[in-house]
């Protein structure tokens, strides 16, 4: 089943004279790791902001579950959807503990406070996470890479079925790479669909399940890591000579053509 299915999606900025998204058709399988891969500027933040309702497209659908978004409400796409964006500042001095419990929101109401079972989620995510012995820490303290895993833990705790994330290994060094990226594929094997954008074709292909490559405003490949990750298509969107090795049924590119 397809969790998220897109059609027909076209998008323009007001100060824009062109579109931003063309004519963007895509399908994001259920309880699979999808990749959106694509140079800077090809139109992946801007696609996710139109799936989240950020912005409104000016043609086109978007169905989660089978629901068109346009018939639903915010509050029912926040109870199935968590969003990590690509930086994320917090500039009040909430504890990791806090900042994770703001996860549990989605589930009360109005005047509602977290209750023993959210306190219970925020908890068995830290531990999850291994964040437990930093619970107490003010997030403005804490490193680049704690603060990614925080914000991946505080969608954790939302309990969404869809994980939207945004480049989520930007400006982290190679360890906190790896642990974000098994923990991407850890959630998945958990039944979530998880829908990350990034512009490293090798990270797309070590952690997906499925691929979308954008350039342009729109879709110009798209399948598993060896269907749509090939040489033709990177050379047309990057403009350089590419060399893609196989590694375990994976295509991973070679940087050594760059060398020389």
């Amino acid at each position: 089943m397809n969790k998220v299915r897109i059609k027909n999606l076209k998008y323009r900025y007001e100060e824009s004279a062109a579109d931003v998204l063309n004519s963007v058709s895509l399908e994001v399988p259920e309880g699979k790791v999808s990749a959106l891969l694509g140079p800077n500027g090809s139109g992946k933040s801007t696609l996710f902001k139109v799936l989240l309702k950020i912005l409104i497209p000016y043609e086109g659908n978007i169905y989660i579950d089978g629901k068109d978004i346009n018939d639903v409400e915010i509050s029912y796409l926040s109870r199935i959807m968590a969003w990590i964006p690509q930086e994320e500042d917090s500039f009040f001095p909430y504890t990791v503990y806090e900042y994770v419990l703001m996860g549990r929101a989605p589930h009360l109401g109005f005047f509602e406070v977290p209750n023993e079972r959210d306190k219970e989620v925020v908890h068995d995510v830290l531990r999850q996470l291994g964040l437990s012995k930093i619970a107490h820490r003010k997030m403005p303290s804490i490193s680049g890479g704690e603060k990614r895993l925080v914000s991946i833990a505080r969608a954790l705790a939302q309990e969404s079925d869809i994980l939207i994330m945004d480049e989520p290994t930007a400006h982290l060094d190679l360890g906190n790479r790896a642990t974000v990226l098994s923990i991407i594929r850890e959630m998945a094997n958990s039944g979530k669909t998880i829908f990350f954008s990034t512009h490293d074709p090798n990270e797309a292909s070590l952690v997906a399940d499925h691929v979308i490559i954008m350039n342009g405003g729109e879709v110009i490949s798209e399948g598993t890591p060896t269907k749509a990750i090939t040489r033709k298509v990177l050379e047309k969107i990057w403009g350089i000579p590419i060399v893609i090795c196989n590694v375990n049924d994976r295509p991973i590119i070679s940087l050594n053509t760059l060398i020389g």
